[in-house]
């Protein structure tokens, strides 16, 4: 072999042997509508988006500060960065997409202005630090795949005299798969949307760490699985979270106004601390819902109640409500568990009415509350419901510590009455109240007040009372054998 070539074949050996470039570094382009033409470079960027998305390959595409007018079209692979909010992608008209996504594609640091919706995405798509402002329908449409935001501002605009559809709508297109998912961290939905987000048809939603201020309703699901953590709403007129027929999860969430905090209808419901404040019906109003409540806070909320339970499934526990109108929790038909809860300043408008426990047509098991100054019942069981009511502490009670009427059946043991107006036990048209373990001082109305009509009957075993009246009635029926041990 002359060795002349040698030098040529160890120069064709090395090359061999160096790896290849990989596809998203040889596709890195820079954009500047403001520049003079150039080919890509940093140095020399292209002056047109619309020709840096043309070219082959997975692209990152970084757009210098500037408006650039759009629709914007995002080939599969591309990633596109902006230098945040100065970077505008905007569309003349109300009826366009400014940007639309197909697979697997990225937005970053920009913002996205006006135009029908904002993105129209099938994903899986990538947003981050993006604000999407003056969308006249909203600002992200999901037909399918997974979207994955971060730091986004959703604005609905300032001065707008109608609101906004809604910000982020995930819904499966037609025909469209996988199923679309949302996952929005760290993020805000400022203005008047009708609903910041809606979920439709099955659609998966996460949301942590997300605030709504201004949106008629926060989330609308109707179907699917929704998750929420760490979640503030105020400054709405309708329900903050609602969902019908879905999966809904809430943990260390906050609603501050709004008609409800919460509904449900034919639901599934989880909460992990929750907390509502002047809600103008109700905390929580939930029907035909099966589930657990843990750590649920209720201030201020109005007529329908703090809890609103409606031919439901619950259990809840660690419950305080606070101030409530007409009632603290007013449950009707279905089951109904409450541990450990505390119920307190339950009165209606005209200062006359309020019960803390409101139970109709409904299986109660009480255990373990505090029902403290209100102006009607602290327990009234009504209209065939049957209650059960363990350790509960009752004080300034308006018209009655425990009180049964229509048919009813309440079950108490081991419960202390003070410092109650009203009368201490009430049973009234063929209502049953069968009383163990009761202590009652301080209580100026009389002890046991009954029609005796029909089938009314009042069964005591155990009774500690400083006042003693309303025993002689004839369906009155006092146990004085001793206490077990």
């Amino acid at each position: 072999m002359s060795t002349r070539l040698l030098p040529w074949l160890l120069a064709l050996l090395c090359a061999c042997s160096r790896p290849t470039l990989r596809p998203d570094a040889t596709g890195e382009l820079w954009v500047d509508g403001a520049a003079v033409a150039g080919d890509g470079t940093q140095g020399r960027p292209l002056r047109s988006l619309a020709e840096a998305l043309n070219r082959p390959g997975p692209l990152l595409v970084h757009l210098a500060s500037g408006r650039y007018e759009g629709p914007v079209r995002l080939p599969e692979g591309t990633r596109l960065k902006g230098e945040g909010p100065s970077t505008i992608l905007a569309v003349a008209g109300p009826g366009a997409t400014v940007v639309e996504a197909r697979g697997d594609t990225a937005l970053e640091a920009l913002m996205v202005e006006g135009g029908g919706w904002g993105l129209d995405a099938w994903g899986p798509v990538q947003v981050r630090d993006v604000t999407f402002r003056n969308q006249a329908q909203g600002g992200i449409r999901l037909g399918a795949g997974a979207l994955e935001g971060r730091g986004l501002r959703f604005d609905a605009g300032a001065g707008s005299q109608a609101r906004v559809a809604v910000g982020v709508l995930v819904e499966a297109a037609m025909g469209a798969t996988p199923t679309p998912s949302l996952i929005l961290r760290d993020s805000e939905f400022v203005g008047a949307y009708e609903r910041a987000i809606r979920a439709r048809g099955g659609a998966k939603v996460r949301l942590e760490g997300v605030s709504f201020q201004g949106p008629r309703t926060a989330l609308s699901q109707e179907g699917g699985v929704a998750e929420v953590e760490r979640a503030r709403a105020s400054g709405g007129t309708g329900t903050a979270f609602s969902t019908v027929e879905g999966t809904l999860t809430l943990v260390d969430v906050r609603v501050q106004g709004h008609e409800y905090g919460v509904t449900t209808n034919r639901a599934r419901l989880s909460v992990r601390g929750f907390t509502s404040e002047h809600a103008t019906r109700a905390g929580l109003g939930l029907t035909a819902t099966s589930g657990l409540l843990e750590d649920v806070v209720v201030k201020d909320a109005g007529n329908y109640g703090a809890l609103q339970l409606t031919a439901s499934d619950l259990e809840v526990r660690r419950f305080r409500l606070e101030g409530s109108r007409e009632y603290g929790v007013v449950a009707l038909q279905g089951r109904v568990r409450l541990r450990e809860g505390v119920i307190t300043d339950v009165s209606t408008a005209d200062g006359i009415a309020g019960d803390g426990l409101h139970l109709r047509q409904v299986e109660a098991d009480v255990d373990t509350v505090t029902v403290e100054r209100v102006k009607g019942s602290c327990v009234l069981a009504t209209q065939r419901a049957h209650a059960v009511l363990r350790n509960a502490r009752l004080s300034a009670c308006g018209l009655a510590a425990l009180a049964v009427d229509t048919r009813a059946t309440l079950e108490s043991r081991s419960v202390d009455v003070r410092d109650t107006s009203g009368s201490v036990l009430v049973a009234i048209e063929e209502g049953q109240l069968h009383v163990e373990d009761l202590t009652a001082k301080s209580a100026t109305g009389e002890l046991v007040s009954t029609d005796c009509e029909g089938q009314t009957r009042v069964h005591l075993r155990h009774v500690d009372a400083s006042n003693k009246q309303g025993l002689q009635s004839p369906c009155v029926q006092l146990d004085s054998s001793p206490p077990q041990p």
